[in-house]
């Protein structure tokens, strides 16, 4: 799983570091955003939801539940962060935004824990690349949104390291609390559906489908699908 830590951690600051290359109003932003969106959501359809109800477990609802709210709580902690909505207000850090962006990384990266424990099928490497095509995107915004802001380098640099480490930190204390499992699965699955959501509704002007959105959807839907096989 060392492995899996080091692509998420790398992907981060590899998203990061397109800020300077990639503008957050450009359509190959917008289109990454979508794709990455129906990734993840068809990753949480056919793997994630697979697992979490296999077990009868009559509770679970209430977690997704749970999840959802608390994904609902951050978003307005983190104004937006997490699904690709921020603009930077003024020229300071904004620790609030960053707090709850950091909440909802470290929430989303604890499935992984099970996955490195188990290596279940319905998980497989869907989740971990979905975690991974879901934070470059966001990494790119936090950038920009930083640099934007005339954050100073160090300052922006750390950030991005810590966002980085939060969803393999996030792992590593799921895999202390293996009595509660099906519970964390079930909290990061209502997040992650929250999120998943809200991007693919978000990601394109005037909140309207077209022809370039419709294909990054359907690629990210199929390949979703692809690693089911």
């Amino acid at each position: 799983m060392n492995d899996a830590y080091l692509i998420l951690f790398f992907s981060v600051l590899l998203g990061g570091g397109a800020s300077w290359f990639i503008k957050t109003d450009s359509l190959a932003f917008r289109l990454s955003l979508a794709f990455s969106g129906a990734f993840l959501f068809g990753t949480l359809m056919l793997h994630l939801l697979p697992e979490l109800f296999e077990g009868n477990a009559h509770s679970i609802g209430v977690w997704v539940l749970l999840g959802f709210g608390v994904q609902l709580f951050l978003d307005f902690i983190s104004k937006g962060l997490e699904h690709g909505h921020y603009h930077a207000h003024g020229n300071k850090l904004p620790l609030l935004p960053l707090l709850g962006l950091f909440i909802h990384s470290f929430i989303e990266g604890m499935p992984l824990a099970e996955h490195a424990a188990h290596d279940h099928a319905h998980n497989g490497p869907g989740l971990l690349w979905s975690l991974v095509l879901h934070k470059m995107p966001i990494a790119l915004l936090v950038t920009s949104a930083l640099r934007n802001a005339k954050i100073s380098t160090p300052l922006v640099i750390t950030s991005l390291v810590l966002f980085a480490l939060s969803t393999p930190l996030g792992s590593l204390a799921a895999g202390t609390l293996t009595a509660f499992t099906l519970p964390i699965l079930g909290l990061a699955t209502g997040l992650l559906l929250h999120v998943s959501t809200t991007i693919l509704f978000e990601s394109s002007a005037n909140h309207q489908f077209n022809a370039y959105k419709l294909l990054a959807v359907g690629t990210g839907i199929g390949l979703s699908l692809l690693l089911l096989l």
